[in-house]
């Protein structure tokens, strides 16, 4: 996934590198790929949307193709009045922008009120990144029709293509989906030409082995009979 890092310093504090370096370590062990960093020296009670440095990230956001943004824990974003201010202001930065949101530390939280906050964010994270994958798939597949790239539904290669290259599925490529066609063609033959199996029940013996980890990353993929019979016939 990439990703880019916003980190914000206050003035009274002794080491901002510090934070920074944590940030990127953290990006690291995630797996995330860091192709830009945001830093600025504000006061967390400015609006997010208000600064110099979180502006700059958001227009960054809109022009290019970015994953999830990583700061170093909730207060890095916002030392808000209302927990709930904080919590609106960072739903917008996630629906508008259409990116996940990930902090690589626990805030140290006094305030009950922005701990319980905190507490469902976490929580709320889990359930909301996988309707933002869904979201960018649709966004991505009305860009490519727009783009005379795509006129149908994806079909089961495209899912394939996409998790056998690690990308979304608007990403995919002309020649990466010809060639993981052919490498999906030729898992589903072994089974459908295997007269022990019913055809009818492919994709469920697919879903536990060989496309086990795509359908987990794609789970609304094509299972249908149908869809690996166009698939086997061409």
């Amino acid at each position: 996934m990439k990703a880019v890092v916003y980190a914000r310093v206050s003035t009274d504090e002794q080491n901002p590198r510090s934070q920074l370096e944590e940030v990127l370590r953290y990006a690291g062990e995630r797996g995330y790929e860091v192709v830009r960093v945001f830093e600025e020296n504000v006061s967390g009670s400015v609006d997010p949307f208000q600064r110099p440095g979180f502006t700059k990230l958001l227009e960054f956001l809109k022009s290019q193709d970015v994953d999830v943004v990583v700061m170093y824990d909730l207060t890095r974003f916002y030392r808000a009045a209302s927990p709930t201010d904080a919590l609106n202001k960072l739903r917008r930065v996630i629906d508008e922008y259409q990116v996940l949101v990930d902090f690589a530390r626990e805030p140290e939280i006094e305030d009950p009120l922005f701990r319980e906050l905190w507490m469902f964010i976490k929580s709320w994270f889990a359930t909301y990144e996988r309707l933002q994958a869904s979201i960018r798939t649709r966004y991505g597949l009305a860009r490519l029709r727009k783009e005379g790239r795509l006129y149908h539904k994806p079909d089961i290669a495209y899912y394939y293509a996409a998790w056998l290259y690690n990308k979304d599925l608007s990403e995919v490529s002309q020649e990466e989906y010809v060639s993981a066609k052919k490498q999906l063609q030729s898992i589903v033959k072994r089974y459908w030409e295997n007269s022990a199996i019913k055809k009818t029940r492919i994709a469920e013996v697919l879903a536990r082995n060989e496309l086990r980890e795509m359908y987990q990353r794609f789970p609304r993929a094509p299972r249908s009979y149908l869809a690996f019979y166009r698939l086997i016939r061409g």
